[in-house]
């Protein structure tokens, strides 16, 4: 039985400069925090949910500009759900 030999869309490529998995997704971004996206080897607490961050779990860390001593790690989600409480992001955003 013949092959089929299918083309490939554009769309299914990846991209050429794809981004690095510790770097925050543009959602995430907001003016004065810098946002890091790790996984983490230790419990941590977060703000949004007061639940623990699990060691092994990808996670945001945000810092106030300045103040590296205040940052907080949050649950993705939980981070999302503040930008959106906050008016920052959008329902359809992120």
């Amino acid at each position: 039985m013949p092959r089929k030999n299918r083309r490939v869309s554009l769309e299914s490529l990846p991209s050429p400069n794809p981004r690095p998995r510790s770097a925050p997704p543009p959602w995430a971004g907001v003016t004065g925090y810098e946002i890091r996206h790790l996984v983490g080897d230790k419990e941590y607490r977060c703000p949004g949910c007061d639940h623990v961050v699990r060691p092994g779990s990808w996670h945001f860390v945000v810092i106030p500009d300045g103040a590296a001593d205040d940052r907080r790690h949050w649950h993705t989600e939980c981070w999302r759900q503040e930008l959106r409480r906050q008016g920052i992001l959008r329902p359809s955003d992120g």
